[in-house]
């Protein structure tokens, strides 16, 4: 068995039988175009090579990557796409609407080589990420994607592995808008929160291996830049180098050079490992090309206030119709030129307009352009797409981070 890694989430997984491609993302400027590669792999589809199976472990736009999926199975009129079976409901109708038609799995088998794909926290609210096990008479792979650790997913891996994987594929790096986009009371609590987000997922890292004790682990997924004007938040992400996991675990820590990476897992020869961290400097002039480029919503037109609170008060009943665990918290979005418009789980449909919120009690305030705000509200655009480019700015003013909040944005549009 061979495993390549060709960027981010996307490894290429190659036994006697199949070759499976996972999570292939290499559209530039995903999430409302804030994301962006480096390095750049400058021929994707050629580099991974003819395929059998394309795998997608959850609808994230860096492992969901429609408009490459499609140039992909153009030259690959013969391959299927694999999905977990068990929590992929939005996944599944998001790959219809975009004319795929993907075939849900939890096991089988091909020639002498058997694949599971083992869902992850099956029991959470908004459970959607998948873990793909593939297994030959010689080697076991693990992908563990983006999944926060969940222990009866890791039994359930062992259990259809039969034991430790020679290779697991771990998370390293987490996403989202927290803390670069996050607005703190001190540059010092900044810092603090950066270093804390890179230290929890290096040692969720260190948790997975201690629980699969696989021969060889390769980190990976999460990597990407913000590109645009949102550039300056890159050191803020507190996203790690894959090479300071393997400073940090060891030499059996594999950390293999984008688009030219490999390891044969029955002669134990590695190809393309990557001792060195990429060079901040020549990162930030890698994306510099994107500096002038427009955000979709910058192109849309101006939106008045009095819009605006309509379109939220309907917005706000909706998504109280749909989400019954809502927390006891306000919602204030603030658009430059416009006041403080705010919402609250009591208060189905009234939106309150004011100068300030400092006397309201908990509350997350949301900092947004007034058109990404009225395309987020007329479903134009998509809640999770903006938040994880970092498309507005935010400040929590409650105990602590509340996940419900998050969900009942995604709701949150006429």
């Amino acid at each position: 068995m061979i495993v390549s890694h060709v960027y981010s989430a996307c490894v290429v997984i190659e036994t006697r039988d199949v070759r499976i491609c996972c999570d292939p993302w290499f559209s530039p400027g995903i999430y409302l175009g804030a994301w962006y590669q480096f390095p750049v792999v400058k021929n994707p589809i050629q580099t991974i090579g003819p395929i059998d199976y394309v795998a997608i472990s959850h609808l994230h736009l860096d492992h969901y990557d429609a408009p490459f999926l499609a140039e992909l199975l153009k030259v690959n009129p013969s391959c299927e796409i694999l999905i977990g079976a068990d929590n992929q409901r939005f996944l599944t109708e998001l790959m219809r609407r975009d004319g795929f038609r993907a075939h849900a799995a939890r096991e089988f088998t091909a020639g002498s080589t058997h694949v599971a794909i083992i869902p992850n926290d099956e029991s959470a609210e908004f459970s959607f990420d998948s873990a793909i096990v593939v297994k030959d008479p010689d080697n076991v792979v693990v992908n563990l994607n983006d999944c926060a650790f969940d222990s009866r997913q890791v039994s359930e891996i062992l259990r259809f592995a039969g034991r430790s994987p020679d290779l697991a594929c771990l998370p390293f790096a987490g996403a989202g808008p927290y803390p670069q986009a996050y607005i703190f009371k001190d540059e010092d609590q900044r810092l603090l929160a950066t270093s804390a987000k890179e230290r929890h997922f290096l040692d969720l890292f260190g948790q997975y291996l201690d629980a699969l004790e696989p021969r060889w682990a390769i980190p990976f997924a999460g990597s990407y830049f913000l590109g645009g004007r949102l550039r300056s938040l890159n050191a803020l992400r507190g996203v790690p180098d894959a090479v300071e996991v393997r400073e940090l675990y060891g030499s059996r820590v594999v950390v293999l050079t984008e688009g030219e990476g490999s390891i044969n897992l029955v002669s134990g020869v590695i190809q393309g490992l990557r001792m060195e961290r990429y060079d901040q400097t020549e990162i930030d002039e890698s994306l510099r090309e994107y500096d002038s480029v427009l955000y979709p919503y910058e192109r849309d037109t101006l939106v008045r206030e009095a819009d605006l609170i309509k379109q939220l008060s309907q917005a706000h009943s909706r998504a109280l119709q749909r989400v019954k665990n809502h927390p006891d918290v306000s919602l204030c979005f603030k658009c430059p030129d416009m006041k403080y418009l705010v919402i609250n789980s009591s208060k189905p449909g009234q939106v309150v307009v004011t100068e300030s919120v400092e006397k309201i009690g908990p509350r997350e305030v949301f900092y947004l352009d007034s058109r990404l705000l009225n395309g987020l509200l007329t479903r134009k655009y998509h809640w999770q797409s903006a938040e994880g480019g970092s498309h507005f700015s935010f400040c929590r003013e409650f105990s602590e981070f509340d996940p419900r909040v998050y969900n009942f944005l995604y709701f949150l549009h006429v």
